[in-house]
């Protein structure tokens, strides 16, 4: 390997979401790079960490939590406790294995491509599926789920009652690479939405990436046209296949 690989990937190396053969090889790099090597280190410390403060039964399984501040103040992103700059939004990710079981057949969109939405929480998990409105219980996190089809790119962004636009999946500030093969794949992070109102959660397959800005603009927009319902958005106008859910903080 004559690059390193994004921290992205070793987060998911660290998680166990990768196939064998590119665990193999990241392992072997990890093992003989030690920059690679400090910061699976530096991962490994924020899981024992964060399972040292949250208590294991909170969980219906270990799984990586992203925390958003509820209003009134604006937040800001926090990655295990530290303050970081990514646009407007904010996101807790704390790195860990899988949660989801298995689930329903997706909603099926243009060349096979198709989403879920899945909570879980202290009780059984469900499914969510695109266009669904779904009341959240308190503690409960949310997972997506996507078919690529033919699209090549994934992202996802949330919008809530003030406005406020939070990318939850991208990497550098573009949509992320799809998951290679036909199967369902999981993105890889759970996140939990606090405060109360709605968030909409918009996930979008593209043939291109997609920089986030321009999502989280667009998103914005439409927020202003809905005059600042949530639940009255529309769809953003983006590139690709957007899949939208409407969910009811407690």
């Amino acid at each position: 390997m004559s690059t390193h690989p994004l921290e992205w990937t070793l987060r998911r190396l660290h998680a166990g979401e990768l196939p064998g053969p590119e665990t193999q090889q990241l392992q072997v790099h990890v093992s003989s790079c030690a920059e690679c090597h400090e910061v699976m280190k530096g991962l490994e410390a924020d899981q024992t960490r964060f399972e040292q403060e949250v208590p294991f039964e909170r969980f219906a399984a270990n799984v990586e939590r992203a925390l958003r501040k509820p209003p009134p103040a604006p937040s800001r992103p926090r990655l295990n406790g530290l303050l970081i700059a990514v646009a407007a939004t904010v996101l807790l990710v704390v790195a860990a294995r899988p949660l989801l079981s298995p689930s329903p057949s997706l909603n099926r969109l243009k060349g096979g491509a198709s989403a879920e939405l899945r909570i879980g929480g202290d009780g059984p998990q469900r499914a969510a599926q695109p266009g669904d409105t779904e009341a959240l219980l308190p503690d409960e996190r949310v997972r997506l789920g996507y078919v690529a089809g033919t699209y090549r790119y994934v992202m996802a962004v949330s919008v809530d009652d003030t406005g406020e636009v939070s990318a939850l999946y991208s990497e550098q500030g573009m949509s992320l690479p799809v998951e290679a093969g036909a199967g369902r794949h999981w993105l890889p992070e759970s996140v939990q939405f606090t405060g109360t109102g709605h968030e909409r959660v918009v996930l979008v397959l593209s043939e291109k990436p997609l920089q986030v800005e321009a999502v989280q603009a667009a998103a914005r927009r439409g927020w202003e046209a809905a005059e600042g319902k949530v639940a009255a958005m529309s769809t953003l106008g983006v590139e690709g296949e957007e899949l939208h859910w409407l969910l009811l903080k407690p």
